[in-house]
């Protein structure tokens, strides 16, 4: 049985100091993306929502318009069946 070979501190504080140096550096990359990707995705959900609200406004209108329509194609009907009357008479 062979017994270990002891581990000098100094391999040890420059293997930490070196996994401590990965760690910033991912931390870094990671907390300035994921805070410009949380900036872009509150400003994507809001124009998603503006949109959304647009888009509802716009279908009401429509409903609207084609309700109007069709009462103005049933006023021009009735003139049509009055004036056919009126020409027959």
């Amino acid at each position: 049985m062979t017994t270990p070979k002891p581990i000098h501190s100094d391999t040890i504080a420059a293997g930490l100091q070196r996994q401590l140096d990965e760690l910033r550096e991912i931390i870094h990359r990671g907390g300035d993306g994921s805070a410009q990707q949380s900036r872009q995705s509150k400003q994507e959900n809001d124009s998603i929502q503006n949109l959304q609200a647009e888009i509802e406004k716009q279908r009401v209108r429509i409903v609207h318009l084609l309700r109007a329509l069709d009462s103005k194609d049933r006023v021009i009907d009735q003139l049509r069946t009055d004036t056919n009357q009126v020409v027959k008479d």
